[in-house]
């Protein structure tokens, strides 16, 4: 499987929440689920869409999208 440079989910994670961690306590999950979701299994993060809009400066629209574009890089 090809390496990539980047990681956009994991850096849009991070900048709505400051750290996984961060993320995981806020949506009541553990670390290793938001990391599954960066490194193998992105749309799993879209079952806690509705409390990730509520919670922080984002739109569905733009977490679908983010989810979607790392989901294509997984699989490319």
């Amino acid at each position: 499987m090809k390496k990539h440079s980047t990681n956009d989910l994991k850096k849009y994670i991070k900048t709505l929440y400051g750290t996984q961690a961060n993320c995981a306590r806020r949506l009541g999950v553990t670390t290793m689920s938001v990391h599954n979701w960066h490194m193998k299994n992105p749309r799993a993060m879209l079952k806690h869409a509705p409390e990730i809009v509520q919670q922080v400066n984002t739109t569905w629209t733009q977490l679908s999208a983010e989810v979607l574009a790392r989901e294509e890089e997984l699989n490319s």
